[in-house]
């Protein structure tokens, strides 16, 4: 659970960042270019944003691969990421972000609750909030920390379930670098807009059949390696996981440093393996090993040596949209 930590130090670098930014007129009508926005909400939004200890930052890396093609469409880095990244936050404290182009679905995004004060036991949120929680524990060289998964709405629950007991404890929730899985909008490999009549699910049980387990999932980087793929499901006493040959249409690979991304292209194939995924834990060990740089999407999975696709989900590079 390295990430948790990582997470509460790069909280408190934004920290430090937001004293230090200047909103100035060029960055104020970017954004009402980019984001439809006028110019009060511009300033508002990037006043908000900048304050926003939980915003995240692109590295280095992936910035270098993204900035010629970004920057032709008119994005800074600072813009750039929040395109991205604002479809996955809760802003929790403060006027919210508007007129967001994606706006995040109440139980797509999970954070981490830090336990403590009257959420300091699970049973504590339970009493207080409805829900019992999963805790993991985080460590690092000089803390250690238990920590619970909550989605939006739960976040929600906590924070009116303190409110209504009347007391001034401020609970700490920590955002979690993980793909983003929102199935309800129908994000699809190879579909730009998804909203469009043409590329709506033509039966309601495609929908079930990919958010329920189990469900098959393409691999096409390092998880469709052997040994990775066990060591990210803690598939220690397994011999090896089941992969299968397939591959999958409307998708193309692209270099980000040394790592191989998926974005969408309607007339290309990519070859890779299917992966039957067994379980909501299973997946969430997948999302949180390819973090938010990526969003779990539908997709037709062909299997070798069959000619019928089967309904599926694969991780599609989110800033390639």
């Amino acid at each position: 659970m390295d990430f948790l930590m990582e997470e509460l130090e790069r909280m408190e670098a934004n920290a430090i960042d937001s004293f230090e930014e200047e909103i100035s007129d060029i960055d104020i009508k970017r954004w009402q270019a980019l984001f439809s926005m006028t110019y009060d909400d511009a300033h508002h939004n990037l006043k908000t944003y900048r304050a926003n200890i939980e915003r995240q930052r692109f590295s280095e890396e992936l910035w270098l691969e993204l900035k010629a093609s970004k920057e032709a469409q008119g994005f800074d880095r600072e813009s750039c990421e929040y395109a991205l990244f604002c479809r996955s936050k809760v802003y929790s404290a403060g006027a919210p972000i508007t007129n967001s182009a994606h706006p995040p679905s109440p139980n797509s995004v999970l954070r981490g609750l830090i336990l403590g004060g009257p959420l300091s036991t699970p049973e504590d949120v339970q009493d207080i909030a409805g829900f019992t929680p999963t805790v993991v524990t985080a460590e690092s060289e000089e803390s250690e920390r238990s920590f619970c998964y909550v989605t939006a709405s739960q976040e929600h629950r906590i924070r009116q379930g303190l409110s209504d007991r009347g007391t001034s404890f401020e609970p700490c929730f920590v955002s979690i670098n993980i793909a983003a899985k929102d199935l309800s909008t129908l994000p699809t490999l190879g579909v730009d807009d998804t909203t469009m009549p043409q590329h709506r699910l033509n039966h309601a049980g495609d929908l079930v059949k990919q958010q329920q387990f189990p469900v098959l999932y393409f691999f096409y980087g390092t998880l469709a390696q052997p040994e990775i793929l066990k060591r990210v499901l803690e598939l220690e006493n397994d011999p090896g996981p089941a992969l299968e040959r397939a591959h999958v249409l409307g998708g193309k690979i692209t270099a980000l440093g040394q790592y191989r991304a998926l974005v969408n292209s309607s007339n290309s194939r990519v070859n890779g393996h299917a992966f039957m995924v067994q379980s909501e834990d299973q997946e969430l060990a997948l999302r949180l090993y390819e973090t938010n740089i990526y969003e779990v999407v539908r997709c037709d999975i062909i299997l070798h040596g069959e000619g019928v696709p089967v309904k599926g989900l694969t991780f599609r590079l989110a800033a390639s949209r």
